[in-house]
Formats: structure tokens, C-alpha cells, sequence
């Protein structure tokens, strides 16, 4: 199934990866609108990420929507409330998953540069978790062991475009919210 999800995604992941890397986080206005588009984009995921790292990886879920809202608390910023995203079925839960806990990669890389609130004393919960990498080691693990048919990779993979969709709607959303 991985190697399914990063071809079937490899433009959508590139593309939101232009937009958010557009981006300068040692800017408090940028660094603001990083955090409030993932805000806003996990939150309608969040559901379906939390029940399959809970029920088929079986380890605690980080929570990520509780530390984008202090992050947020702490800017003076205030978490928008979204509707959840309805997925085909079971099988989505994946795709979602990969997306999620993926984006933990990418934070890794983006904290070792800075950004603004460790520059300034204010340490983002959300970009200094590391309990989203064991979730990203266990989903690999489980993906290179769980048998996958076509039809299996083909709803991950719709449910993983879906969800860089919703991040690339998230940061299209985010900008009004933090112009200052």
C-alpha cells in the first residue's frame, strides 16, 4: 500500500508542499497561518486518524488538535470549527492516516530550521511533538505487512487525495485569518 500512496499522491504532496513552504516561519504572521491551516486541516481528519491509530496500530493518539489550540491560545488566535470530512468507508482510514502522521516528517525537517515561537520563547507544542514519528513507524510497519488489494490501495489512495485536498483548502482558508 505505500508504495501505492506515494505515487497515486506524489503531486498533490508536492503541491501543498510549494504552498506551505511558501511560507516564512521565522515571520510571526507566517508562523501564525502555518499553525491555524493545520488547525484547519486537521480537524475534519482528526476523527478518522484518531480511531485508526486507536483501533489498528493500537497505540495513543497524539493530540494534535489540542496542541494546535494552545499554540494557537498562545497568538491570540482561536481555532475555527470545521465539519468533519465523510469518507467512503473503512478502507479510507489509511490514506488519512498516511497523510497525518506523514506530515510529522516533514516537521521534523521545518523545526530543525526554527521558526518564529521557539525564536521567541514560545516553543510550539505541535511542532516539537515526536510521538507523531512512532505512529509514522507503526503505519509503515503495518502497511508493508497488511495484504492490500487494488481496490484497497485505489480507497486509500482516494481518501489519502482527499486529505491533501482538505490541507490544501485549509491553507487557502488560513490566509484572510492571519493577514496583519
Amino acid at each position: 500500500m505505500l508504495p501505492a500512496l506515494r505515487i497515486a499522491t506524489g503531486p498533490a504532496h508536492s503541491a501543498l508542499d510549494k504552498s506551505f513552504g511558501s511560507l516564512d516561519l521565522d515571520d510571526r504572521g507566517d508562523y501564525a497561518r502555518f499553525l491555524l491551516a493545520h488547525a484547519i486541516g486537521l480537524m475534519p481528519l482528526f476523527s478518522t486518524y484518531r480511531e485508526f491509530v486507536t483501533q489498528e496500530l493500537r497505540m495513543p493518539t497524539p493530540d494534535f488538535t489540542g496542541m494546535l489550540a494552545a499554540d494557537l491560545g498562545d497568538l491570540g488566535l482561536e481555532t475555527p470549527s470545521i465539519p468533519e470530512v465523510s469518507l467512503d468507508d473503512d478502507l479510507s482510514a489509511p490514506g488519512i492516516a498516511y497523510v497525518v502522521s506523514g506530515s510529522r516528517l516533514g516537521l521534523t525537517m521545518i523545526r530543525r530550521n526554527g521558526y518564529w515561537g521557539r525564536a521567541h520563547g514560545q516553543p510550539s507544542r505541535y511542532m516539537e511533538d515526536d510521538s507523531g514519528l512512532e505512529v509514522w513507524k507503526s503505519l509503515v510497519g503495518w502497511m508493508k505487512q497488511k495484504a492490500a488489494s487494488e481496490q484497497d490501495e485505489e480507497r486509500a489512495s482516494r481518501a489519502a487525495l482527499t486529505a491533501f485536498d482538505v490541507f490544501g483548502c485549509a491553507f487557502e482558508a488560513s490566509a484572510p485569518a492571519c493577514v496583519q
